[in-house]
């Protein structure tokens, strides 16, 4: 990691070309009609030109997270005021709130505490750590967002760093060690996220526009049959490749004893640790149970109870929370922010987020959506490898909320008449909104790699790794919904049983029904086609997740009475 201001003097040849290659891919963005209309070409090369300097680390990456204000200074490819607004984000709050609260972690000795008990009860080796952190942030990620994810566990990981000898930003950018560790904490909190409808902004895209096709609301165990085994043999897959990522050092600093003396040194928690684990627990637990209390408290008398609001209000009564064991300090300071707090991240995170923005509002998402037409009706497996790998492709250098909010409306209009309106685009949709979540590679992808960025995570390391990673990843996309959707030799019909469809308004009951499928030897199979079920008339199981007609565990002849969805009329 550089900083453009301690060295300016020293850049040589080497250095000046990769500086000037950065505006240069923003020029050849411009001059290409590939990358569609003048403005979404925009789009395209300021997100070159960020990629390269962050890979490339010739400059601070504070410098680089300024390129688009830069750009609309010199030409407005979108009002300055807009640029300027997507730099702020409600989440920055949430984030900042988080980082607040770790900070009087350090100061206090928590943080310490708590690396040390990590240290003890899981193990120093560096291979061992790396997929640990990997795999408990991903599961993690199944009921929370991955900004909020990262918000939890980057601190964590960073105090174990800190206590292995790391302890600056440059000093983890440099240590293939540290950085991975801080890699995994990212992945791991974006890899789950369909896992669930809880578990981030792609999974309530999807979420919300397939429940409007349906014309019903899916069930969140509906929901998380389909796609809790798809996320499990990713991180499984993910964490294997992590276990075996090149690493400068096979242990950190320390052993278990010594652990154990230090901790022994530290004696029992303080009144000051508590109060800051304290409130840090209390957001986290509130944000947790969101859902739980979120219909009883509407109104704005309530929006205090929000995450948001709640990673804001608690670091500030801190702030007046008289410390006992240091007289005239408080819990939380101005003195302990300087310290401790990571600058870097209040750059990093609203860049990631301006820059989804500005690939969205510059229409170079909807030129990437037209690129992957072509691949589109040739033949069902080319349609799953495309819908996985350009959706995937997307979400790499833009959001999951945002690639969700391209990807799946494309893959509605576009599979609508899937199998002549038999089955419609539903499975694409699972698809699309499964592949998005694979996202690794650079740190505008989500807010979990703004945030790790912003610790010294490496970003070429990201790069280079996340590519592979996001192959793995696909790849294993790819082969989950192939059987699915084109083989299931059995399956579990997941419908939604509706009374006397079209005539009045539905009641909705989950039902599972074994489906008399060629070959039951295999029953864990998914159907990817939601059903509904007529009780009207003759009273047909109505699948769509064979592919071959009408689902072989229907009641009776003919077809369903009542309107189908939208889109999905005969």
């Amino acid at each position: 990691m550089t900083d453009s201001s301690s060295h300016a003097a020293t850049y040589g040849p080497k250095e000046w070309l990769y500086i000037l290659l950065g505006p240069g891919l923003l020029l050849m963005a411009l001059a290409a009609p590939f990358f569609g209309p003048f403005n979404a070409r925009f789009g395209f090369g300021i997100l070159l030109w960020m990629v390269w300097w962050w890979i490339s680390a010739v400059v601070d990456i504070k410098l680089t997270c300024l390129v688009p204000i830069f750009v609309a200074c010199v030409y407005q490819y979108m009002p300055l005021e807009k640029v300027l607004s997507a730099y702020v984000h409600k989440e920055a709050a949430l984030i900042f709130g988080a980082t607040a609260l770790t900070a009087a972690w350090v100061r206090w000795g928590f943080a310490r505490r708590l690396a040390l008990n990590f240290l003890m009860r899981f193990s120093n080796n560096v291979r061992a750590q790396t997929a640990g952190w990997f795999v408990l942030c991903g599961v993690t990620s199944f009921v929370v967002g991955n900004t909020t994810v990262a918000a939890m566990f980057a601190p964590v990981a960073v105090a174990s760093l800190m206590y292995a000898g790391f302890t600056s930003n440059e000093e983890r950018w440099n240590s293939k060690a540290a950085s991975n560790i801080l890699i995994a904490v990212a992945w791991g909190a974006s890899v789950g996220g369909m896992a669930t409808p809880l578990g981030g902004g792609q999974s309530v895209v999807t979420y919300g526009l397939l429940n409007k096709y349906l014309g019903h609301d899916i069930f969140f165990l509906d929901w998380t049959l389909r796609m809790l085994p798809l996320s499990l043999c990713v991180i499984a897959g993910v964490a294997v490749l992590m276990y075996f990522m090149k690493t400068d050092m096979q242990h950190f600093s320390g052993s278990r004893e010594f652990y154990q003396k230090e901790l022994e040194k530290l004696g029992p928690m303080t009144f000051e640790e508590k109060i800051a684990l304290a409130g840090f627990v209390l957001a986290i637990g509130l944000a947790l149970l969101q859902p739980l209390y979120a219909p009883y408290t509407k109104g704005p008398a309530w929006t205090w109870l929000r995450p948001t609001q709640m990673f804001c209000i608690i670091p500030l009564l801190l702030f007046f929370w008289p410390s006992r064991a240091v007289k005239g300090e408080n819990i939380l300071s101005a003195d302990t922010l300087r310290k401790y707090f990571p600058v870097t991240i209040l750059f990093m995170w609203p860049a990631s987020v301006a820059l989804s923005r500005i690939i969205s509002q510059t229409g170079a998402g909807k030129v990437f959506g037209q690129w992957i037409s072509p691949f589109l009706g040739v033949s069902d497996t080319l349609s799953i490898a495309a819908w996985s790998v350009f959706g995937n492709m997307l979400s790499q250098v833009t959001s999951d909320t945002a690639a969700a909010g391209v990807m799946v409306p494309l893959a509605i209009e576009s599979m609508r008449n899937w199998h002549g309106l038999e089955f419609g685009a539903v499975p694409w949709v699972w698809v699309s909104g499964a592949a998005i979540s694979w996202s690794y590679a650079v740190a505008s992808a989500t807010g979990a790699q703004g945030i790790v960025a912003g610790y010294g995570a490496n970003l070429r390391t990201m790069f280079v790794w996340g590519l592979v990673a996001a192959v793995v990843s696909v790849a294993i996309t790819i082969l989950y919904f192939w059987y699915g959707i084109l083989h299931p030799p059995a399956c579990i019909n997941l419908h939604t049983a509706r009374g006397h469809c079209g005539r009045q308004a539905p009641r909705r009951r989950l039902t599972l029904e074994s489906a008399h499928c060629p070959s039951p030897s295999l029953p864990f199979r998914l159907c990817f086609q939601l059903q509904r079920h007529c009780h009207g008339g003759a009273g047909i199981c109505r699948n769509a997740g064979h592919g071959h007609g009408d689902s072989p565990c229907h009641h009776g002849k003919g077809r369903p009475r009542g309107p189908l969805p939208a889109g999905r009329r005969h």
